[in-house]
């Protein structure tokens, strides 16, 4: 699309010029998506959500939970929850400052959770966009085409939540996109190692296949320590590792006696439905990927007008293309020699391969009528970070505008 060599760096800005870009940045997410996400409503309610459920229990001195029944892993008489180790953590804060403010006991406070959920992840992509782009307003720009123009709208929508409160299984995609930015912001910038190692938790604690970049940033670390002649980063990089995935194992053990059974397979046990009998069969396999590829690359949308409007028909579609949804994704291809001559880079995105790999083997989509496919959160801020310097170069600007008109209006029209 365009050379990176044409990007001059931007001038040192005045931190009045940035954090009135980012007031801006933060108008135009209320102006265009702020009837969809209705922070306002942003509710999560223990009866419904497993995480916030297990965060009770660990502090009433217990693993297993009460409140919720639904996909759990049951042993025995008890119920465990399997997903969304990152918010369980989250929620021990949430409730402990929602009860020394006099809330009751066990609550999340809706302000605290649009704070610890929302809030960090609009901060991650602003911040993470303006160092890759090396422009506040382009950065700006990009960061904005994340919330609008991918499956991150949809799956705000539902982290607010209707009646029942905040879905886990949306939080957690919220939650590792915030981490996902985090790590690459770190790796393609100063490369500590430490931040990169508190976003790869913050995203394998809540997508676990996200703990597969984890062979990237081993593999920047060990680069960053031969160039500078330092085991330091690498001996960070390891001890992090570890740590990301000892400290499940740990509650595996306690919970099921095997640090390596994450009781997600029991969810399943005596359902009958086309999804739970996939899980008791088989949760990856080869069967699944034929369904899942299309799914995330070929199933598209047919249009309707329907009371005045042009309206995506997605009723027994299961996903839909990310080329067609987010155009913006096939620079990865045409851009794709600009990129592979930065190694770390090149990294990073074929890091997102094995990721890819186990969505495309898992046994569902999570996108059934869905009108798009949120799986690919696990990938796609990966992707747009390392595409970002081409895509707002002089040449790249018109076609990034114009991939940002199309996802933009494509997402608005969902129902």
């Amino acid at each position: 699309m365009v050379d990176p060599s044409s990007i001059q760096s931007a001038p040192r800005q005045s931190r009045l010029h940035v954090i009135g870009v980012f007031i801006l940045f933060l108008v135009a997410l209320q102006l265009s998506i702020g009837h969809r996400v209705r922070l306002t409503q942003w509710h999560v309610q223990s009866q419904s959500n497993s995480a916030l459920d297990e965060a009770v229990a660990w502090k009433d001195g217990r693993l297993h939970i009460t409140e919720n029944t639904y996909e759990v892993a049951r042993v025995g008489e008890h119920r465990y929850n399997v997903v969304g180790l990152a918010f369980v953590l989250i929620s021990l804060v949430g409730t402990t400052l929602t009860e020394l403010g006099g809330g009751p006991k066990g609550t999340f406070h809706a302000p605290f959770y649009v704070l610890f959920v929302a809030m960090p992840l609009v901060v991650a992509a602003f911040a993470t966009f303006r160092e890759a782009t090396r422009s506040t307003v382009w950065g700006a720009v990009l960061a904005g085409y994340l919330f609008v123009g991918t499956s991150l709208l949809p799956v705000l929508e539902q982290c607010r939540g209707a009646a029942q409160g905040g879905s886990i299984y949306f939080i957690n995609h919220a939650l590792a996109v915030t981490g996902l930015l985090i790590m690459c912001a770190d790796l393609l910038g100063p490369r500590k190692i430490w931040p990169a190692l508190i976003g790869l938790a913050l995203a394998a604690w809540s997508r676990q296949l996200t703990v597969l970049y984890a062979l990237p940033l081993l593999w920047i670390a060990w680069r960053t320590g031969a160039a500078a002649s330092s085991k330091r980063p690498m001996r960070t990089a390891v001890v992090g590792v570890l740590l990301i995935a000892l400290f499940p194992m740990t509650l595996n053990y306690l919970k099921f006696g095997n640090p390596f059974d994450t009781g997600y397979s029991r969810i399943y046990e005596g359902r009958t439905d086309p999804i739970g009998r996939r899980g008791q069969e088989q949760l990856f396999g080869l069967r699944y990927l034929a369904h899942n590829a299309w799914a995330m690359n070929a199933e598209i949308p047919s249009f309707d007008i329907r009371r005045g409007a042009v309206q995506p028909v997605i009723a027994g579609r299961d996903g839909a293309s990310i080329w067609f949804t987010t155009p913006l994704l096939l620079a990865i291809f045409v851009t794709l020699r600009k990129w592979w001559a930065d190694a770390t880079c090149r990294a990073l995105v074929l890091g997102s391969l094995p990721v890819i790999a186990g969505l495309l083997l898992y046994h569902v989509t999570g996108s059934n009528d869905a009108g798009h496919f949120r799986y690919a959160l696990d990938f796609i801020p990966v992707w747009f970070i390392v595409i970002a310097p081409f895509t707002v170069s002089p040449r790249g600007r018109r076609w990034t505008l114009a991939c940002l008109a199309f996802s933009a209006t494509y997402f608005s029209l969902l129902p």
